[in-house]
């Protein structure tokens, strides 16, 4: 009897000390998160304080074993969670690795650059590291996940009317900078853009008064977003961010009537409030379109064919990770970067790196089609946006925040798989 008893004890003791550890752990990655809005950037120019502490509260969220089997092997750690196929580890394993060598070893790049883009490699395929600990912490963070992006994206806004030094009402007048910090740049921005109107529709009850406030906060948070947006002219961003609303008041018109009437009252307010605002963005936005055009976008796509057809060797597997080359999009200068996420795997892995990372989309792909569900349309179509804008259009994909959103899209399929598992 004694023995049942010290056996229960230390059993209980070894789950409240697991408890502990992943409450401690999720409170870390929060942390990291609302810190990486706070005080870094989306393209940090050196490593700081900032990015240490960011980058140690994940280590301590994933736990360093973890991280460990993730980038160094141990393909079976996928099969106890249920998370990911093991083609697609050994896919980031032989990317991540061979580019190194790639690059390092056989080109001779810098090892600055080198670190550079090693770092957007392990962003673009963050949910390797970050669904086994989601999943081993017990918290549903497909419901928490999508606010803290969304309180990031907020933030950030406010971040750049900070630095530029102006208000929401004097978006319009001109083209604002914020001294190459990118603040609006970042995926988090225009999903809290699109995420935040559509849940303030989304999510109120006309007959609650709580239901009345948050909804006017989240609508106050997206208007914050998007007016950073149009302070720096981001045309790809609106254009599929009015697109989504365009999308949804469809969606709504067949659903509610109470809500197709709220989402009609809402833009009918904000155009009246911020009429000018609106008006002289959208010229700024013909204006910037007619002098820039796709931005050099197709000019810059040819010169990294162009680059990596210079052997079969660079044909088949790029020019290695810090690989450089002389980019049209930004005056010929010599850079490490592309503006699409396609033609950065392109340049660097070559064919074979093209491969593994249009196979991870296709997954990624499949876990949004089979996670759709109506009551998480808004959550769809805020993902969707800056997926997009940073697969085709900005550099965007280098971002913390753009892996953050591609763990919701597989969190979206992983909560439908459990759902039907539930139903059966």
């Amino acid at each position: 009897m004694n023995q049942k008893a010290t056996m229960h004890v230390s059993l209980t003791s070894l789950q409240m000390l697991d408890f502990r550890k992943n409450v401690l752990g999720s409170l870390a990655f929060i942390i990291a998160l609302l810190s990486y809005s706070l005080f870094s950037a989306p393209f940090p120019v050196k490593m700081g304080i900032a990015e240490i502490l960011i980058g140690g509260l994940l280590v301590l969220f994933v736990s360093i074993p973890t991280g460990l089997i993730v980038m160094t092997g141990g393909f079976t750690l996928y099969q106890r969670y249920h998370a990911l196929p093991m083609w697609l580890h050994m896919g980031f394993f032989l990317l991540l690795w061979w580019g190194l060598f790639n690059g390092g070893i056989i080109q001779g790049w810098n090892v600055t650059d080198i670190v550079r883009d090693i770092i957007p490699c392990v962003y673009l395929f963050v949910p390797m590291l970050l669904l086994p600990a989601m999943q081993r912490s017990g918290v549903n963070w497909l419901q928490y996940l999508p606010w803290i992006i969304a309180i990031m994206g907020v933030i950030l806004s406010l971040r750049f009317y900070q630095v530029a030094q102006i208000s929401p009402l004097d978006v319009g007048r001109m083209y604002y900078f914020d001294n190459f910090l990118y603040l609006s740049y970042d995926p988090s921005v225009i999903f809290a853009g699109i995420y935040l109107p559509l849940m303030a529709v989304h999510t109120w009850k006309s007959n609650k008064l709580i239901s009345w406030l948050g909804s006017l906060m989240m609508v106050l948070g997206g208007f914050l977003a998007l007016g950073s947006l149009m302070a720096v002219a981001q045309r790809a961003p609106l254009a599929l961010a009015a697109l989504c609303f365009g999308v949804y008041l469809l969606v709504v018109t067949r659903q509610s009537f109470k809500k197709l009437l709220l989402l009609i009252l809402l833009l009918v307010g904000i155009w009246l409030f911020a009429q000018d605002q609106i008006q002289n963005s959208y010229q700024l936005l013909v204006d910037k379109q007619e002098s820039f055009g796709a931005n050099g976008k197709t000019d810059e796509l040819a010169a990294v064919l162009k680059e990596t057809s210079q052997s079969p060797f660079t044909l088949l597997f790029g020019v290695g990770w810090g690989g450089v080359f002389h980019d049209p999009a930004v005056d010929n200068m010599q850079v490490t970067y592309t503006h699409s996420a396609l033609t950065f795997f392109m340049l660097k892995g070559g064919i074979i790196g093209i491969i593994i990372f249009l196979s991870y989309l296709l997954w990624i792909c499949r876990n949004f089609l089979q996670g759709f569900s109506m009551s998480r349309f808004p959550l769809i179509l805020a993902c969707v946006v800056p997926i997009f804008i940073g697969l085709l259009f900005q550099v965007s994909y280098k971002t913390l925040s753009y892996g953050m959103i591609l763990t919701l899209v597989c969190l979206l399929f992983d909560a439908k798989r459990v759902e039907n598992e539930n139903i059966k």
